[in-house]
């Protein structure tokens, strides 16, 4: 009996509901409420002043109301602010009713108009109104094993740390690879020993097909997305700016800012629909302070990554979705094998904690924002940094 998130309700969004109006009902609520009036409790009272036979009270019909608002539209977590009420014709025991409530207008400040009437049997508007209500938000939850996680560029490094370390919470992992199969299947293969289920996909998540690609795989496979970690990266290459080209700068950005948003937009609909989504998107500490020099392409796409983080975490949390991002300092992964192991340990030196990050330090983040710890962290860049950047 969760509520709907807010944001999916839509204006002339409508439901009906039949009923039979009995003579218990009628009977009952006069005790309850105390009105005995003779014009609902004595048919003969009633036939003498020119009805057919008992009248139902207006006030019951008005609770047949608050049922449906109640439990159908807006539905659970629904408070009723104000309610306006014209009774065009009355309501015979016996007499079959039914209760129409469609969407006015919804606002975006979290209340919504709502037209209600109730018909007769033969289609006559016996009720009419208009009804202010306010719906109450609570948080979405999703365990573990019901959670599917994409994980692009889960095939080494950060993307292969938190593809296990989701696999080893029991989710169900999408591993994204670009070229090395064989890799991204010994990921799956280490998830399914620890208990989750995976499944290794390639795409080129920098291009709206492959976007595409991947979130039809997930679908197909495990029938939803509820998490996507946001970690491919294509090599990081160190260039003067004065010897840059466009085309360097368009290519990181397609691989960190296009994914994003292409891989967000073909998963928007099903997280929208269960109110939960969870999107990380790996960042750098190349972004906060001074940047390195020779690094302009990737710091460029890097922080344009993140202007897109905040504009996604402020549109996409009225729907139950977190938007967040992670800000690794160096991180010891393949791409080092080729680093002398001089520039390491002055780049350990430079760190508060005194060393490199692990691609599991990295990945202990990421579980945290998708699980249940982070479910009220959005619009967030978290450094995993050792006190490198504060």
């Amino acid at each position: 009996m969760n509520p709907r998130p807010f944001a999916t309700f839509e204006d002339g969004e409508t439901t009906r509901w039949k009923h039979r109006v009995s003579r218990d009902e009628v009977d009952e609520f006069a005790r309850l409420s105390g009105d005995d009036n003779p014009l609902h409790m004595d048919a003969a009272f009633a036939r003498q002043h020119g009805f057919k036979g008992r009248v139902v009270h207006g006030m019951l019909i008005g609770g047949f109301l608050s049922r449906v608002l109640g439990t159908r539209l807006p539905g659970p977590g629904v408070v009723w602010l104000s309610q306006s009420l014209r009774f065009v014709r009355p309501v015979y025991i016996d007499e079959e009713i039914e209760v129409v409530v469609q969407v006015s207008h919804a606002s975006e400040l979290g209340t919504m108009q709502l037209d209600t009437r109730v018909l007769n049997h033969r289609g006559e508007s016996v009720v009419t109104g208009q009804a202010k209500v306010m719906v109450l938000q609570s948080e979405q939850k999703i365990s573990w094993p019901e959670l599917t996680a994409i994980v692009t560029g889960g095939s080494r490094g950060i993307g292969a740390a938190s593809a296990l370390a989701l696999g080893e919470k029991k989710a169900r992992v999408v591993v994204n690879y670009l070229e090395n199969r064989k890799a991204a299947e010994a990921i799956v293969e280490q998830i399914e020993k620890s208990g989750g289920r995976g499944l290794a996909v390639q795409a080129d998540v920098s291009s709206p097909e492959g976007a595409k690609k991947l979130i039809g795989a997930a679908l197909d496979a495990f029938g939803s997305v509820a998490a996507i970690v946001n970690s491919a990266s294509p090599p990081i290459v160190r260039k003067p700016f004065v010897d840059g080209e466009w085309s360097e700068i368009d290519a990181y950005l397609r691989a960190y800012v296009r994914s994003v948003y292409a891989l967000t937009r073909e998963a928007l609909s099903g997280m929208r629909e269960r109110g939960f989504g969870r999107i990380v998107n790996v960042l750098s500490t190349a972004i906060w302070g001074t940047p390195q020099a020779e690094m302009s392409s990737y710091v460029v796409a890097k922080s344009a990554l993140w202007g897109l983080t905040k504009a996604m975490a402020v549109e996409l949390a009225p729907l139950g979705i977190t938007v967040n991002a992670i800000s690794p300092s160096a991180v010891i992964t393949d791409q080092w094998q080729d680093e002398p192991d001089s520039r390491a340990r002055a780049l350990a030196a430079r760190i508060p904690l005194r060393r490199l990050a692990t691609p599991e330090n990295v990945a202990q983040a990421v579980t945290f924002l998708i699980g249940p710890e982070g479910s009220y962290i959005t619009g967030t860049n978290l450094p995993i940094a050792g006190g490198e950047v504060m």
